[in-house]
């Protein structure tokens, strides 16, 4: 029979609590996938369009001569 360490003196010798369930958690889980590394970013599709009319916004007048700006779709 193989004598094993106490919980307690486990998570002292891992630095606390934290470092020893994230080691615990790693060890089952695996490590973090992070980020798309081959994906390539997509190019802009061209200029925004507006969040109402779906127009593109080149197209639209902005009335700002009031206390709040008014958007004018086409």
């Amino acid at each position: 029979m193989t004598h094993k360490t106490p919980l307690r003196q486990r998570i002292r010798e891992a630095g606390g609590l934290y470092q020893w369930f994230n080691a615990s958690l790693i060890r089952v889980a695996g490590p973090a996938a992070v980020g798309p590394y081959d994906d390539v970013a997509p190019e802009p599709s061209g200029p925004a369009p507006c969040p109402i009319c779906h127009a593109p916004m080149d197209s639209h007048t902005i009335d700002r001569s009031g206390p709040k700006p008014l958007l004018h779709c086409p």
